[in-house]
């Protein structure tokens, strides 16, 4: 009645990393840890209806050793294939620190829209939001994307008549 979502976190699960406030977090669990632990409660979440999935920053190496997970196109492929979730994907704040070192000319936002986010976190909106609208206007984000991601939230917010 208050139009408050929930939001399951921290996909793709977090065990016993180090905060990703104040620094990186690697995860070097393999991947059958994973599906037969920290999968478990967001498989669970996303039968029962959850509108949204909040993606962590850690690195976790079996699924990309390249980015963390919420810059990850890997990591969120999962999310959507293998565990056939059709709900919102958004970031955790993209100014923490440990994201910091994995992009590019500070288009944290960017590389996160590009991974399969449909919304972002910052604490640095202005910044973010002006380097996404760049990157739409010089093809870099295809309108489709946008798109995609503005009809699902558009599609949640019916569902839970916040529209």
């Amino acid at each position: 009645e208050d139009n408050i979502l929930s939001v399951i976190k921290h996909f793709p699960g977090y065990g016993d990393n180090v905060d990703t406030h104040t620094g990186i977090a690697v995860d070097n669990r393999a991947y059958e840890v994973f599906e037969n632990s920290d999968f478990l409660p967001f498989k669970s979440g996303i039968e029962a209806g959850a509108p949204a999935i909040l993606v962590n920053h850690n690195i976790v190496n079996c699924m990309d050793s390249n980015f963390p997970a919420s810059l990850s196109k890997k990591v969120h492929d999962i999310l959507r294939n293998e565990l056939e979730f059709s709900g919102i994907i958004m970031t955790d704040d993209l100014a923490m620190d440990a994201v910091k070192g994995y992009v590019e000319n500070g288009e944290a936002a960017v590389q996160a829209v590009l991974a399969g986010n449909d919304m972002i976190i910052t604490s640095d909106f202005v910044t973010q939001r002006n380097e996404v609208l760049e990157s739409v206007k010089s093809g870099k984000i295809s309108e489709e994307l946008i798109n995609k991601a503005v009809r699902r939230i558009l599609a949640c917010k019916y569902a839970y008549h916040i529209i």
